[in-house]
């Protein structure tokens, strides 16, 4: 017996593909006939697939601790994430729909701002500690603000309104709201047993320290390479060299200089600050004076400072990490004490 899926049947010309109660995608159903495994997979859509969570998924839900999470964005590109919180910290609201929480995060919000983009959601529930079984829960997610998810009040435990009651860091900033549209196993036997062993986690913390922030040792990287390399260092120097060329105060001393090798110095400096050199080298003493001969030798203070304007502005709309900024264009501040 097969269920009707949300995104089924596709009705569509039989010339594109055929008409099906199945659910999954039209490139896995190829796939299963290219393979031979159509049978198999017919068992398990029959045996193992819901549009909706049974009884048994909603109390396993309940004991969890651990959501695995993807997501994309409008074009596709695809992001992979993962919750944890308390036992139950995702709830069912009935067999259809289920809540989890967002709380303090880094800031960044890439699931939340692909599923402003893209509803689309795969979520698995994996139980490391006890069963060693996975629960994929596939839908469509909309971010729903505090207030909001009171208008569902009738359908929300008395913990999850204790939660939207509580204060400071403890308190979800808002929750995510998924309708299901398939839930289905995923087997125990490649699934390791772990033992749980006690954490103190202080819940929203800033603390690099706590959080292992640099645990990849990424500000041993050059700033060139973070921020794109070559490409970021073309990108940087055409949008300055154009701020230049634009400025009628600083465009009679940028035009002596052939564009191309404009650009090319411009290059050069930003290559020097940001590290892009192999060879470890130490930064000019004084990169002002640098700076004012990647231009031009002959600028003024007064003009090698509104060049520097343009310098800012640049790597602000480009952006550069502000402490980024803030540290090169004190360097840039020193003027020469000869």
């Amino acid at each position: 017996m097969f269920r009707l899926f949300k995104a089924k049947p596709r009705i569509v010309p039989s010339s594109v593909a055929p008409l099906t109660l199945l659910p999954g995608s039209e490139g896995e159903h190829f796939l299963q006939q290219k393979y031979g495994t159509m049978q198999r997979a017919l068992r398990f859509y029959d045996k193992q697939v819901l549009n909706y969570l049974s009884p048994v998924m909603k109390e396993f839900i309940a004991r969890q601790e651990v959501l695995f999470i993807a997501t994309s964005d409008k074009h596709g590109d695809c992001d992979c994430s993962f919750r944890f919180g308390k036992p139950g910290f995702v709830r069912t609201l009935n067999d259809n729909y289920l809540v989890y929480p967002e709380y303090r995060g880094n800031g960044v919000m890439a699931s939340q701002g692909n599923i402003t983009e893209n509803p689309h959601i795969g979520m698995i529930f994996v139980d490391f500690f006890a069963s060693t079984v996975g629960l994929h829960v596939n839908g469509k997610a909309k971010i729903v603000e505090n207030d909001d998810l009171l208008k569902y009040r009738k359908e929300l435990s008395k913990d999850v309104i204790d939660e939207l009651k509580a204060e400071g860091r403890f308190r979800p900033e808002r929750w995510i709201m998924v309708e299901i549209e398939e839930a289905y196993i995923h087997c125990s036997k490649h699934i390791p047993l772990l033992k749980k062993a006690e954490k103190d986690i202080t819940w929203g913390t800033d603390d690099d320290g706590l959080k292992r922030s640099d645990f990849f040792a990424l500000q041993d990287i050059p700033l060139y390479q973070r921020i794109g390399g070559e490409a970021a260092i073309q990108a940087i120097a055409e949008a300055v060299t154009r701020k230049l060329l634009l400025d009628e105060q600083l465009s009679p001393l940028i035009n002596e200089i052939n564009l191309q090798k404009l650009l090319d110095k411009q290059k050069h400096f930003l290559k020097t600050v940001f590290g892009a050199y192999e060879e470890k080298q130490d930064l000019p003493e004084n990169l002002r004076e640098l700076y004012r001969q990647q231009s031009n030798s002959r600028m003024s203070d007064e003009l090698l400072d509104m060049a520097l304007v343009h310098l800012k502005a640049t790597l602000v709309e480009l952006d550069v990490p502000e402490h980024e900024i803030t540290q090169l264009m004190t360097n840039l501040s020193k003027k020469s004490k000869s």
